[in-house]
Order: structure tokens, then C-alpha cells, then sequence
């Protein structure tokens, strides 16, 4: 796509504020960004809000079929001996036996659809079975987002492109002496981006404390795995040494404010790390596809802080959902529009928004509290239309949905919607 113009555009910049203006997108990237109404219009984005591709920085694909399941339960009780815990194993087992791949991976680009839908045009996916980071991969090229897999075991020498995925570094039950060597070795022979559940609950931090006589934090500094390509999922239980190590090591957090509040009852201290000068993305984390929500939950927790100067504002969670989870995951070409970045973008129905002031601009605020599936027009990956007035380019919308509806109705006994 060469040289094409979307004029009288109004988007977030990379300040955090809102500026009209003419983009030009050519190759894949955004190109020039002239005065708004000096460029011959290709896409006019009058009534349209322009704002980066939005980043899903931790997601379990499939996990949507066993949602609900987990509600009530502590998180090593979720596939216990209880009926929801059989549910989950028996699910579990259906995801991991390789007859049924091709069915797994219906699910997969059903739940990449809705987030695409959401805006969504990166999401790193920590899956729940046992297949390989393909299956991921493959899905997201289907429905036309950016997936970043999650390798386990020892699936990042058997991947042909290594640096397509993330690596796994056991969450603090699993924390042993192995585990760590694995890790460092993994480290210096592929140099990846290390991801890794950490201190999400008390449980969790009491468990490696027992084990190692020091937070998860200091473990991973001590061992050279704490670092610009380390992402920290969760750190609700972090405490104030645990932020100031990830700060000064340049790590990334990325912050679940639904599914820590919702599971755990957590509310973690986001409002320090942002202090602390933490790169921050969000994510949703289990069974949960709603970007939008979870941007919101991220802002209204932020309120709770009583110094309103600390608070994050309604751009900088924008920017946490874009540009924050971009850069966690070493990805400057992603999550800001300016020249030189990937053409990542996401056109919102401004009509839809509620009322929006000029001076002072509430744009922003209006973006983060009404902003839903509904308003995403079109969407952008690298400069293709991937959703066009709310359709999907690549992919059958009915058929995927109708294909996911059955394979659910199947695993849960219930009748397809």
C-alpha cells in the first residue's frame, strides 16, 4: 500500500494530545504527517478519532472455553479436585491432544477476531495448551494481527524463527535451581524476550521467598535475567526494592487490573510503578478479550491515589495500552504514530463518542470511557486494512464465529448459540 493519504485526521500523538492532521502511509509505515487538508485525500477520516494500534500485552488464547470456571477458586486450586476444577482438566486435555490442533486453532483466530474487533493489533499470547507457538502465530496471520507466542519447554529450539516468540521462565512454584539454569542458558544462546508470571499473588511471593530467601525480582537479578527484553506479568506483590530493581534494570510490567481484582482480589500498586518511571502495558489476561475494559479498570484504579498529580491520565493509559506494551516487548516500530512507524492504526466513529470539548480537549477522557468493540471503524496492520467498516478482510466473520460457537457447545455440553 504506496502512498496513500488519510487526510483531516485527528490523532493521538505521540505527546498525548490530539492533533488533526494529513498521514501518509507508504510500505507499510507511516510516512509524512503534513498540515490537515494540504494532501490530496485518499481516506478521509473526517468524524473518524485515529489512535495507535492498541497492544494486548498478556492473553491466554483458548482460555475463553473454560471461562467462568476459575471464579472462587485460588489459582493452583483452578484445575484441583472440584467440578469446575474436572471442567478445566478435561478441557485442558482436549487442547493438548494434537487430534484436535485444527479445532484449537479455530478457537485461537476466534479470539484474535475479537480483539481485532476490539483494536487490537498486537497481542502476546501466553496460550493454554501444550502446541506449538505456530499454532499461535499461524491464527494471528489468518485473522491479520501481530500474535507474539509464548514458547515453553523447550519449544525454542524446535521454532525456525526464535526471535518470533517469547520465553517462558516458570512462575515461582516452578522456580527451581533447573529452571533458572535453563533459562541462562536459553539467554545466552538466543537472546530472547524472557515473559514470565510474576509475584501475582501472595501465595506466589511466600512460595519463592521459602525457596530462595529472596523476592522473584532479586532472583532474576542476581541470575542476569532481569532486564530491557524481561516482562514481568502481574508484580501485584512487588514491593518498593522489587519496582525500584525492574526501574533501574529497564524491565516491563505489564498490568491485569480485571483479572487481578476479579481472581485474586489484587489491586496492584500501578500508580507506584508509574512513579518509579516502570514501562507499563496492559493486559487482559484469562478468558477475557475486552481491551477496553481493562483500559478502564487500569484508569479508575488509578483514582484511589489520593495526590491527584500522580494519577495517570486518561492519554497515559491510552499510551500504556500502545505505546507502553509496544516497548516492553522491544518493539519501537510499534504503538505511536509518527513518521517511521509501522502503520498500526485504529479508526473509532467519533460520532458515537459523547460529547467532546475543545478547550480544555477532553477527547481523550471521552476515547477511554466510551471507547468499545462498536466504535472500531477500521483497522491497520502494517498498513493493510485488515478491518474495514467493521468487517475483517482475511477471515469469514460468521464462519469463525459459528465454528468457535460449536466447538464450545461441544466441550461444555451446551447448545451453540
Amino acid at each position: 500500500m504506496a502512498g496513500v493519504w488519510l487526510t483531516r485526521a485527528r490523532y493521538l500523538g505521540p505527546d498525548g494530545t490530539f492533533v488533526e492532521a494529513d498521514i501518509e502511509i507508504e510500505d507499510g509505515v507511516i510516512g509524512r504527517i503534513e498540515p490537515a487538508g494540504s494532501r490530496p485525500s485518499d481516506v478521509d477520516c473526517t468524524g473518524l478519532v485515529v489512535l495507535p494500534g492498541l497492544v494486548n500485552g498478556h492473553f491466554h488464547s483458548q482460555s475463553t472455553a473454560v471461562r467462568g470456571l476459575e471464579f472462587g477458586y485460588e489459582i493452583f486450586d483452578w484445575f484441583g479436585d472440584s467440578p469446575a476444577g474436572r471442567a478445566q482438566q478435561r478441557v485442558g486435555a482436549w487442547m493438548d491432544d494434537p487430534a484436535n490442533a485444527d479445532r484449537v486453532a479455530a478457537v485461537i483466530r476466534y479470539e484474535y477476531l475479537t480483539l481485532l474487533r476490539q483494536g487490537v493489533t498486537m497481542v502476546a499470547d501466553c496460550g493454554f495448551g501444550e502446541h506449538s507457538p505456530r499454532l499461535l502465530a499461524d491464527a494471528g496471520t489468518a485473522v491479520g494481527i501481530r500474535s507474539l507466542p509464548q514458547a515453553y519447554d523447550d519449544w525454542i529450539e524446535k521454532v525456525a524463527d526464535p526471535a518470533g516468540c517469547t520465553v517462558n521462565i516458570e512462575s515461582e512454584e516452578d522456580l527451581t535451581a533447573e529452571a533458572v539454569a535453563l533459562a541462562e542458558r536459553y539467554r545466552d544462546e538466543y537472546q530472547p524476550i524472557f515473559a514470565l508470571h510474576c509475584l501475582e499473588t501472595v501465595r506466589r511471593r511466600e512460595l519463592v521467598l521459602e525457596r530462595w530467601g529472596a523476592s522473584t525480582i532479586e532472583v532474576l537479578r542476581q541470575h542476569g535475567l532481569l532486564g530491557p527484553r524481561t516482562v514481568l506479568f502481574h508484580g501485584c506483590e512487588m514491593d518498593a526494592a522489587d519496582v525500584a530493581l525492574v526501574a533501574e534494570a529497564g524491565a516491563a510490567v505489564v498490568h491485569c487490573p480485571v483479572s487481578n481484582l476479579a481472581l485474586h482480589g489484587r489491586i496492584p500498586p500501578a500508580v507506584e510503578w508509574r512513579r518509579a518511571g516502570v514501562t507499563l502495558g496492559l493486559g487482559t489476561d484469562w478468558g477475557d478479550t475486552d481491551m477496553w475494559g481493562t483500559m478502564r479498570a487500569a484508569w479508575l484504579l488509578q483514582q484511589r491515589e489520593p495526590d491527584r498529580s500522580r494519577r495517570a491520565s486518561p492519554a497515559d493509559v491510552l499510551r500504556m495500552a500502545g505505546r507502553g506494551g509496544a516497548l516492553g516487548y522491544s518493539r519501537d516500530d510499534l504503538g505511536e504514530i509518527a513518521p517511521g512507524r509501522a502503520a498500526d492504526l485504529v479508526l473509532l466513529d467519533a460520532d458515537r463518542l459523547g460529547p467532546v470539548h475543545r478547550d480544555p480537549d477532553t477527547l481523550a477522557w471521552s476515547v477511554l470511557t466510551d471507547g468499545c468493540a462498536a466504535l472500531v471503524r477500521h483497522v491497520l496492520v502494517g498498513g493493510e486494512w485488515v478491518l474495514r467498516d467493521g468487517t475483517p478482510t482475511r477471515v469469514d466473520a460468521a464462519a469463525v464465529t459459528a465454528e468457535y460457537r460449536r466447538i464450545v457447545a461441544e466441550l461444555t455440553g451446551s447448545t451453540p448459540a
